[in-house]
């Protein structure tokens, strides 16, 4: 039986170059059972290695993870839809009781070196809020700065909630039903600093507190998360290795006109020709 990790690459790769690709994910991904959406959490923050970078694919993979944010979302109580506007906009868009909320889900390459603070738009959040209530970033918990960053004040100061998406399933899988306020305004509750630890440990108390469950409890879906990571790094290994036997099979002049094209080397000549040929008006 296919992990649903494969069946949504299969999905990706079947509708990245049809029209109406994200409603048609969407309405595949909406179909997932809650054990289906608390699995796909737990995989969905690493972008699979055989996307190419900025393809089709890749987007909708980013798409991919909106809808399961708004899908975590309205499991606990909230109504979520993803928004549609393209630009200078959040991704999600929640609503409670007395509340609303804007969200953004973020993935990342396993392969991908060292990120920083504009990878995780906490600034760009705090103005997409807008007249909403309160803005939240999600994305995995193992792609986080773990020691210190700017991102951490910055949450505090512009109350911005970094969660995690393994937090999101602990609230979910435990059938979390109290007002998810508290969470939402953290930043309110914290003084500002840079400092990794600090703020996690607030986020891991207020997640406990309000599904009425154990530190230790989430600190075992942590481990979990960690064992996942290993398997999705074993993943995007093996393609790699594959695509290294492939480049030992090619002939040398294709490999050599492979080379030409990765580097652009044609088009950078036709820039450059096109840049002498200017003539004096």
């Amino acid at each position: 039986m296919l992990t649903v990790r494969s069946r949504v690459l299969k999905f990706v790769d079947e509708l990245a170059k049809t029209t109406g690709a994200f409603d048609e994910l969407e309405k595949r991904v909406l179909q997932f059972s809650r054990e289906q959406l608390v699995e796909a959490l737990l995989e969905c923050g690493a972008i699979p290695e055989a996307f190419d970078h900025d393809s089709s694919q890749e987007k909708l993979w980013a798409k991919y993870c909106d809808i399961l944010l708004a899908m975590g979302l309205s499991e606990l109580g909230l109504k979520a839809s993803v928004i549609r506007a393209r630009g200078n906009s959040a991704d999600v868009l929640a609503t409670g009781a007395t509340y609303s909320l804007v969200g953004d889900a973020k993935a990342f390459r396993l392969s991908r070196t060292a990120k920083n603070q504009k990878d995780f738009k906490v600034s760009a959040l705090d103005d997409w809020r807008r007249e909403n209530t309160y803005a939240c970033l999600v994305g995995p918990l193992t792609q986080f700065p773990n020691t210190r960053s700017q991102i951490y004040k910055q949450a505090v100061q512009k109350n911005v909630t970094l969660i995690s998406y393994t937090h999101l399933r602990f609230l979910i899988e435990n059938e979390t039903r109290a007002s998810l306020e508290e969470l939402w305004n953290i930043g309110q509750q914290l003084k500002p600093s840079d400092v990794a630890a600090d703020y996690w440990a607030a986020i891991d108390t207020v997640t406990a507190s309000l599904s009425g469950k154990d530190l230790t409890e989430l600190e075992a879906i942590k481990q979990l998360e960690i064992e996942k990571l290993k398997e999705l790094g074993r993943e995007g290994i093996s393609y790699w290795e594959r695509r290294i036997e492939q480049y030992h099979k090619l002939s040398q002049a294709e490999a050599v006109n492979r080379l030409i094209k990765a580097e652009k080397i044609e088009a950078k000549i036709r820039t450059i020709k096109k840049a002498i040929s200017w003539e004096q008006l």
